[in-house]
Order: C-alpha cells, then structure tokens, then sequence
C-alpha cells in the first residue's frame, strides 16, 4: 500500500537539534486518513516543545516528558496537506482533498471532548507535534477524518497558521468584551499570534485597536493590518501616554506574550472593570496585588488554542470576508535548525511556515 513510510525531522534529547528519519507508518485501518504535508507553520510554542517544557517562575519548570511527551518529537502543529490514504471506515474525504488538520487532540471521548473542546481533554493532550508525529514530515497520520477542514481557494500557506496562530487568536478575541467604536481593545505581543489577533479584530470588532510591541517593525505591521495606535511598552512613560491616548477606554486586553512584564502591563492598561486575556507562554508568574482586583473589579482568564468547531467558523470567516492577510514567509523544512533559530532570536514578522 502507497504512502506508508514517512520523512520526519526530530529531535531525540531535550535541546537537540532536529534530524531527519525515516518512519514506517504502518498499515491504514478505520477512520485513519494519511495527508502529504505541503506546509506546515512554525510556532513559538515549538521552542518550549524542543527545551522540554515551559519556564513556571520561582525557579520552577515543568517538564512536558512528566505529561506524556516522549522521544524523539517530530514537532509541527499548522499543519497543511492533502489526502493521500485513507482507512475503510473513512466517509467524506475523497483523495486529494486539500485540508487543515485539527491537531489539539485528546481522547475524542470524555465529555469535554464530545463538546468540541479537545483542547480541554481532562485526561490528556494527545497533540499533534507535541505527543504524536506532526508536520514537520512530508506525511503525517491522523486517527479520524473528523479533524481535517477542507480549506477552499484560501491560500494554503496562509490556511496552515489557522490550525494554531489562527485559532488560538480567535478563541481569545472572543473571551474579549463588545466594544463600540468609542472604545479600545489592546494586543500586547505582535508576533505572528498576536498579529493575527490584530486582522481578526478588525473585522470581528467595532473597538478601535491598540497594538503594543517593542519592535518597531511589528508595531508597524500591526498599524498596516488593523491597528489604529502602535506603542512600544519599553519607552519612557509609554503608560501614561496610551492612557491618555485611549482616553481610559481600554476595555480589554490580549497579552500574546505571557511573560511577567507583559502581564503586568496589560493589567495596568485595562481600565476598572475590564478584562485581560492571557494566552502566551513565555513563562513566568502572574503578580497582581489581591486588592486590585476588587477595586479595579478586575477580570483576568486565560486561553488555550481553540476548538475543532472554532476552526471551523474560522475557515468560513476566512471565506467570506476581506480578512487581512499577515506576512508569511515560506521557507524549505530542510531549513527547520535555522528557522527555529531565527524565531527564537525575534528575527521572523509574521508567520514561517515549512514547505517539505
């Protein structure tokens, strides 16, 4: 049977740089469905996948290999392709079909997986590019047709970001307050995620956007997709500026970083009685002196990823309306080390993403 070895790029110690391997995949059985690989985004979160965890604050680290991580990791969850096997129980998905593939997967059967919120599995994350084979392959194997959207004409580079930097971004506008046009909504952290956060709002929300990043070429790709105020949160009295600049009326705030200083300035923008959307990993602890959040009737959430049928509203919205596109740079998976490098350096504005 075609298509049953795959070409992967692993890492096989903590740190390691990545190397190529061949894999048998195995006999297709079920609702398996085999996709070729034909772009794969990187994220940030794929650096704290090859370090092994993530930075807790206090001296503390948590370890994904505790969690069901395991040697080597074939990393890459914006992942891209097109049908190329499926299993006998497969419906619906005809060869060559061009897919996303969903890759938050959990056990697919607790009551908090039959809502759509794999993400949220009490048991386990079973993720694409974390705890099973992802994208960084020219073939990946995936357990039921179910996870795969179909895209349409979008653009297929630009579909991939959409499986994590899309749906992540979109899931944490959503926990943000309506805003009218009077009004302000913050994006601290204009990555890839946070631009995305950025294009998405624009559409999605009346509130005017503020865009906080100390690089200045983010910033002005912030201003170019949606934005209408860029600050650099590093400068003298940035604060007290965007305070006076936003008139009080920040309503809301996405920190994309997720870092002690980022938090921090996302709780000292949002105005009494908003509320602060944390979704980055950077690491670290949350401080926040108990009394404010009574007295600033504080709310502050976090968010992680987003659901199968998110992705899929995603997809649709995508389809049907003048969504911004932020920069995307394609780039060969044989350069995966130095990509890797690079957005680990701040080097990348916008999104890479992996071609096999």
């Amino acid at each position: 049977m075609p298509y049953q070895c795959a070409h992967r790029w692993v890492f096989k110690s903590w740190g390691a740089t990545l190397e190529p391997v061949d894999d048998d995949l195995g006999p297709i059985s079920g609702h398996e469905v085999t996709v070729r690989v034909t772009h794969c985004g990187m994220c940030h979160s794929d650096l704290h996948v090859q370090a092994g965890g993530f930075d807790l604050g206090g001296g503390k680290f948590a370890y994904i290999e505790a969690s069901g991580c395991k040697l080597p990791v074939t990393m890459g969850h914006e992942i891209v392709g097109e049908v190329v096997a499926t299993g006998p129980d497969v419906r619906g998905m005809p060869m060559g079909t061009p897919v996303i593939v969903y890759p938050w997967l959990g056990c697919g059967e607790c009551a908090v997986c039959q809502t759509g919120e794999e993400q949220l599995c009490p048991s386990g994350s079973r993720s694409l590019g974390v705890r099973a084979p992802g994208g960084y392959a020219d073939l990946v194997r995936i357990r039921h047709e179910k996870y795969l959207v179909p895209y349409g004409n979008l653009d297929p580079a630009r579909a991939a970001t959409f499986a994590c930097a899309g749906v992540t971004a979109f899931s944490a506008i959503r926990k943000l307050p309506q805003g009218t046009a009077d009004e302000w909504v913050a994006v601290v952290g204009c990555g890839g995620v946070g631009l995305t956060g950025v294009a998405l709002l624009s559409v999605t929300s009346k509130a005017r956007i503020l865009a906080v990043d100390p690089d200045p070429a983010k910033r002005a790709v912030a201003l170019q997709h949606g934005a209408a105020l860029a600050v650099d949160p590093g400068a003298d009295g940035a604060l007290a500026r965007l305070t006076q600049a936003c008139g009080g009326a920040v309503i809301g705030v996405v920190d994309f970083v997720g870092s002690e200083a980022s938090s921090s300035f996302a709780v000292n923008t949002v105005r009494r009685g908003g509320k602060v959307v944390v979704v980055g990993l950077f690491g670290g602890e949350f401080r926040l002196p108990l009394p404010m959040f009574v007295t600033k009737q504080l709310t502050v959430t976090g968010s992680y990823v987003g659901g199968l049928p998110l992705l899929r509203e995603l997809v649709d919205l995508a389809q049907h309306s003048a969504l911004p596109a932020i920069p995307t740079e394609l780039r060969p998976l044989a350069s995966v080390n130095q990509a890797l490098a690079d957005l680990a350096q701040g080097r990348v504005v916008g999104r890479l993403v992996l071609q096999p």
